[in-house]
């Protein structure tokens, strides 16, 4: 309640109190609960309807000043928060403590209701259904540092998930790309990504002072003896937590330490490169993870998307992941049984997030109850299937241990719990007697009302007479205004209570009597079954380990059967893995390009690779368009699958194990941070150089592209022989530049490839096959033409081509000879003297010209003609 001391002059209590709950809320908008509404105010008001399109309006003033307004209804207010959260603000939910009764009772009767802060909303601390992406983490991250060392702590409370995860300087960013945090926070600014600040912590003492107090321990060893840098930002992870959820727990489960050298390393550039999970547009449609994920519940949707952004490095949790997906790959039916069990699971692991912030509904506990039921219906399916793989008898146990709290919900909820449970009716008849009596007692109250209605018609003969009931006054009698004086005398056995236009309201004895036992026996009733969800709920909080492990267990599951599928489907291949540095596939495809092209009706090109020790540099040469930066990428992809433990598009492949991977292929200016194009390729090769070993994986595209021809073609030469002398990692490295295929003479592991393409009648024709040594050229104007590029254009393009070439032949200078060149000049070596007006004529094609350039092309014929 505002105090009086904290009343300004000209400002109502009501303002007072919302001051000083805005000043608590600080920098995010103040949801003020008014009622039946959630009121925002001041510049609040002005930024909520803006973003969601609602009216703008006053309310009274403030320092003599109008005080603008907007509000949303309370029963819609998630949807609204929806939109509020990914336009980017944070929201402050200010609830009423007490009812106006409760106030009137303790403060007189104009006493302002006590309102508080109950929670911060921001788009890291997301349990409601309606606010999350039910296919992707909701990752919240804290960045901590000690000295030099550094550290993430990540949560996503929808599903209790917690790790934390050391890391050097040098990895922070990848790792962050690899969580793609909802919301990251930090003690301080991180260098290259956006972080909130935090609400204090960020020390390692007060990180395991915070860990213990959470898990109730008094020693970290069964954590894995997390390092200082990893304590400084469970530090304040947890205390951010604590201040945005206020009184409500949120869900976390132990923290696990994810060792990063336990997944391949994949920086940002390589993931946009790749369009692993999202494209660059930021669509999951078009994807990697759009293409293959055939996955039938949330939580396999969720960790599909989490093993594609971490593929693993230990071989032999890669190839026990593959073994459960061949079991399932092998045999249809099987397959086709388990999806269909899996197809009856809801998303348990968030409808226990939920219960355990106290945010949970009955339907999250049908959902419990549903969920737990087909895990164990699953396991007896699985345990019938005899030899199985070894990872799958692992999982076993987690799908069962939960029979009497399946026997307890199923006993207690009713089948389908009602969407607004705060009317009741939710809880099963039969479970609680006592209940049953309590409904029973309100049910003959409204019979007992409905037979007085028919009673009083009869008594008074008004047959329209009827007994109704709302908010205020509760039951009542209600008749037409000309048959009011029937009921208006002193014996009439009516109490006179409201007169309205065309209606009068009455009450009687008898009808107060009966409406108090029934609004009696319906409160008592509400009071039983909120008892009762308050239990329930507390038994599932208290499973919630074993209910998490068998939501995880339900995911993978989900995920093998997925991959099994997608395998099925395009007749992908079992990848065999090994610890040496190889990478062999045969009829190897791009997914995405590949599902692309089936819809148009076109037909993917494979083609062959193989990088080993003496020919781990594949220099590759040939036309754009051609398929360079296809064939790159789909390599790449290939290993990831592998790694994450998936068949792979090829015939056949073997794959050493990848530790790191990157890709620059494409880039383009980032100008927030002030690169262009060529200045964001030179980072990110530079990174590439710094970072990759000898057991890496780097696919590079047109390298020193942004620049002058002679600085791009030395830097290209030099990062060649980088790549081939000091980093030796595999590497696919597609250039324009013809002369770097004079390094194959003395790079002893470079191989050379190109592109096919061949010119037929002037037009170019794209093979998309990759052959063995160099292109012999690049075909650049043929493309060009494809592209629609104007024929006069193609023409000068042609004559200054033959200028350079010529150049170049003679005095070994690529550009020599060019300013002699007229505009429209074909001119061709001394030796072959050509026709400039009749090759000019040749290359126009009429079909092709508008009628301006058409006119174009006559008047530069003319002025051809004219010069010579």
């Amino acid at each position: 309640m505002a105090r009086a001391d904290d009343i300004t002059p000209k400002q109502t209590p009501m303002m007072a109190q919302y001051h000083r709950l805005k000043a608590e809320a600080g920098d995010a908008l103040l949801f003020y609960r008014m009622g039946d509404f959630f009121e925002l105010f001041f510049e609040d008001a002005k930024a909520a309807a803006t973003t969601l399109d609602i009216a703008l309006t006053k309310r009274g003033e403030d320092g003599g000043e109008p005080v603008p307004m907007c509000g949303v209804p309370v029963h819609a207010a998630e949807g609204y928060l929806a939109r509020l959260i990914r336009a980017g603000h944070r929201v402050a939910i200010a609830e009423q403590t007490e009812s106006p009764a409760e106030a009137r009772k303790a403060r007189g009767s104009k006493a302002l209701v006590e309102r508080a802060i109950v929670r911060l909303v921001t788009p890291g601390t997301l349990t409601e259904e309606a606010l999350l992406d039910s296919g992707a983490a909701n990752w919240l991250a804290a960045v901590g540092r000690a000295g030099d060392d550094w550290a993430i702590a990540a949560a996503d409370i929808s599903t209790g998930r917690f790790e934390l995860i050391a890391c050097g300087p040098g990895e922070l960013l990848s790792e962050l790309a690899r969580l793609s945090p909802a919301e990251t926070i930090a003690a301080e600014a991180v260098p290259g990504i956006a972080v909130t600040r935090g609400k204090g912590g960020f020390e390692s003492i007060a990180g395991e002072r915070a860990l213990k107090a959470r898990f109730g321990v008094s020693t970290l060893d069964g954590f894995g003896d997390p390092g200082r840098a990893e304590l400084a930002a469970a530090g304040g992870l947890l205390t951010y937590l604590d201040a945005t959820q206020k009184e409500s727990a949120a869900f976390l489960g132990a923290p696990r330490r994810i060792a990063r050298a336990s997944h391949m390393a994949i920086d940002a550039a390589t993931r946009d490169s790749l369009e692993i999970c999202r494209t660059q547009t930021g669509s999951v449609s078009g994807s990697l993870l759009g293409v293959i994920d055939r996955c039938t519940t949330a939580p396999g949707r969720r960790l599909l998307a989490a093993d594609l952004s971490a593929p693993l490095t230990d071989i032999r949790a890669i190839e026990a992941r593959l073994a459960l997906v061949q079991w399932l790959h092998d045999e249809p039916i099987r397959r086709t049984r388990i999806r269909d069990f899996l197809k009856a699971m809801p998303d348990i692991g968030r409808a226990l997030g939920r219960l355990v912030a106290g945010r949970g509904s009955p339907r999250d506990l049908a959902s419990l109850r549903d969920g737990l039921q087909a895990a164990a219906s699953l396991r007896t399916e699985l345990e019938g299937q005899g030899e199985r793989p070894d990872l799958l008898t692992a999982l076993l146990p987690d799908l069962g241990g939960h029979a009497a709290m399946t026997d307890r919900l199923s006993a207690a909820i009713v089948e389908s719990p009602p969407l607004d449970h705060s009317k009741g009716g939710y809880i099963a008849e039969g479970y609680d007697h006592a209940l049953d009596a309590l409904r029973s007692a309100s049910q003959d109250g409204r019979r007992a009302i409905a037979a007085l209605e028919a009673r009083y018609r009869e008594a008074t003969g008004v047959a329209t007479l009827k007994i109704r009931h709302n908010a205020v006054l509760g039951y009542h009698i209600e008749v037409s205004a000309k048959h009011a004086d029937r009921l208006m005398g002193p014996d009439s056995g009516f109490v006179h209570r409201q007169t309205l236009a065309g209606v009068v309201r009455f009450n009687s004895p008898d009808l107060h009597a009966e409406a108090s036992r029934v609004v009696e026996a319906g409160a008592h009733a509400l009071a039983a079954e909120a008892a009762h969800f308050e239990e329930l709920t507390a038994l599932a909080v208290g499973a919630a380990p074993r209910i998490a492990a068998t939501a995880d267990a339900i995911a993978r599951i989900d995920v093998s059967a997925s991959h099994a599928s997608r395998a099925a489907e395009g007749g992908w291949c079992l990848p065999h893995l090994k610890e040496q540095p190889c990478l062999e596939l045969v009829a190897a495809r791009h997914p995405v390009v590949e599902e692309a092209l089936a819809r148009d009706g076109e037909r993917f090109v494979a083609n062959d690779c193989a990088l080993g020790p003496d020919d781990r540099l594949w220099l590759i040469t040939g036309p754009n368009m051609g398929g360079k930066s296809t064939f790159l990428r789909q390599v790449a992809i290939a290993a990831l699958l592998a790694q994450v433990g998936s068949f792979v598009p090829a015939g056949s492949a073997t794959i050493g194990i990848v530790d790191r991977l990157f890709s620059r292929v494409g880039a383009a200016d980032n100008l927030a941070r002030g690169r262009s194009t060529f200045m964001v390729e030179m980072v990110e090769t530079a990174a590439i150089l710094a970072q990759a070993t000898p057991n890496s994986l780097v696919i590079l595209d047109e390298i020193g592209r942004g620049t002058s021809t002679y600085d791009g073609l030395a830097i290209a030469w030099a990062v060649v022989e980088a790549m081939h002398d000091q980093v030796k990692a595999r590497t696919l490295f597609a250039t324009h530049y013809h002369e770097l295929t004079r390094l194959a003479d003395r790079l002893e592991a470079l191989s050379l490839h190109h592109v096919r393409a061949r010119e037929w009648k002037g037009d170019l024709i794209l093979l998309h096959e990759l052959a063995d040594g160099p292109a012999d050229r690049s075909y650049g104007i043929a493309v060009a033409k494809l592209a629609g590029i104007s024929p006069i254009v193609l023409a000068r393009a042609k004559s200054v081509l033959a200028k350079l070439e010529a150049g170049r032949d003679a005095t070994g200078g690529i550009a020599a000879g060019l300013d002699d060149l007229p505009l429209f000049a074909n001119q061709q070596p001394e030796s072959a003297p050509a026709d400039p007006l009749a090759d000019a004529l040749a290359a126009i094609d009429p079909d092709a010209l508008s009628p301006r350039e058409a006119l174009e092309a006559l008047y530069a014929l003319k002025r051809m003609a004219a010069e010579h």
